[in-house]
């Protein structure tokens, strides 16, 4: 899939996280109204979704592991898009095939487009701090890019 229209799911899917987040509901209603206003792509629909309802499913885990490397910022505490960004990039980091660093970088740059000043900063913190946990725990090595 081409990295623009997974960008695009990416951003999609985190609007809807945080509308299930913020009305503490994972509605299917809402998230198709969400996303039938932004795009008329009914592919692009579908996998948003999914990854929406995949990171909602798995958002306690998620939040868990940023509160452990983060406690200053639980996830409580954090403005909600932090948090929804969070959210859906360790279940990315977790559970799929996209290289880490893409999964960190697109992280960062919805912090950037949709959230404070700081949230760029803290997202790479914390997901930085969450990817070596994970290799320490998987075993993976980390990925050498093509120089």
């Amino acid at each position: 899939m081409a990295q623009p229209r997974k960008s695009k799911i990416r951003e999609l899917a985190m609007q809807i996280l945080f509308l299930w987040d913020t009305q503490n509901s994972s509605d299917p209603g809402m998230a198709k109204q969400v996303i039938s206003d932004a795009t008329e792509d009914e592919a692009l629909r579908e996998a948003a979704l999914e990854m929406a309802k995949s990171a909602w499913a798995h958002r306690q885990t998620a939040d868990r592991w940023v509160e452990r490397v983060a406690p200053q910022w639980p996830p409580h505490r954090q403005p909600a898009v932090d948090r929804n960004v969070l959210r859906m990039a360790v279940w990315e980091l977790t559970n799929s095939p996209t290289p880490p660093k893409v999964v960190i970088d697109e992280a960062i740059e919805l912090a950037k487009h949709f959230s404070t000043e700081q949230s760029a900063s803290f997202v790479n913190g914390v997901m930085d701090a969450i990817l070596k946990e994970h290799r320490a725990l998987t075993g993976s090595a980390p990925q050498v890019e093509p120089g």
